[in-house]
């Protein structure tokens, strides 16, 4: 088989595939992909802080109704007459009071605490809002630029794939249909000579039976790397 038209298919597709790699790694397009992902992390730490807010405001009306009802009952204490009370009963009151201050003074401490860990989740929820907008509003510029690099060369491309459409044409639909295939995997070279007895792509040696294959149809599919492989014709 004749690999004069697909070998010059594929230098024709050569330029395709630089410019698709290049659209590949272009640094604009990893730094968006980059931004929108900080924005995603962002945007997940804000939902679960809001979540722990949530949850700590709810412990905190907790603690708030638990301080009530201690200071009810120390209201209720000092509304006693405690003159023409029985000494026993006194005694009694007083360790009550003793308790309901200590109770008290634990449920303060315990509210302390929580406003400082609400204080805590409010700062990091405000910074976290801020590395988004951040994040945000960068992301939207190398967005663009990159937008920008893709309107440049898509005139070239567009030239390139009616040349090769064309082209393609001319190309059994077997050996076309197997090198679009492999290409679609982003492989070049597809075709690569036999070079010596091994594959021009991989270099793996071929088995003797692909070699005599080969030297029957003129091309084969090596089996290590999937690239045709074909034999130059003196």
């Amino acid at each position: 088989m004749k690999v004069d038209m697909i070998l010059k298919y594929q230098a024709l597709d050569r330029e395709m595939f630089k410019i698709e790699k290049g659209l590949r790694d272009n640094q604009n397009k990893k730094a968006a992909n980059e931004l929108h992902e900080n924005m995603k992390n962002a945007q997940a730490r804000s939902v679960k802080l809001e979540e722990n807010a949530g949850k700590l405001l709810k412990e905190i009306e907790k603690v708030k109704g638990q301080v009530k009802i201690q200071e009810d009952k120390m209201q209720e204490f000092m509304s006693k007459d405690l003159e023409n009370m029985p000494k026993a009963d006194v005694e009694k009151l007083k360790a009550l009071k003793d308790k309901l201050n200590q109770n008290l003074v634990i449920l303060e401490k315990n509210l302390t605490a929580l406003a400082e860990n609400m204080n805590a989740i409010l700062a990091d929820f405000n910074k976290t809002i801020k590395s988004f907008n951040s994040a945000k509003e960068e992301f939207a510029k190398k967005k663009q630029a990159y937008d920008e690099d893709v309107k440049a060369v898509e005139t070239q491309k567009q030239e390139l794939a009616a040349k090769l459409d064309e082209l393609s044409k001319s190309i059994e639909t077997k050996i076309m249909e197997a090198y679009r295939k492999r290409r679609g995997e982003n492989v070049f070279p597809v075709l690569v000579p036999l070079n010596g007895n091994s594959c021009g792509g991989c270099h793996m040696e071929l088995p003797f039976a692909n070699l005599t294959k080969l030297n029957e149809d003129g091309i084969i599919t090596c089996e290590h790397c999937r690239r045709i492989v074909y034999k130059n014709q003196n």
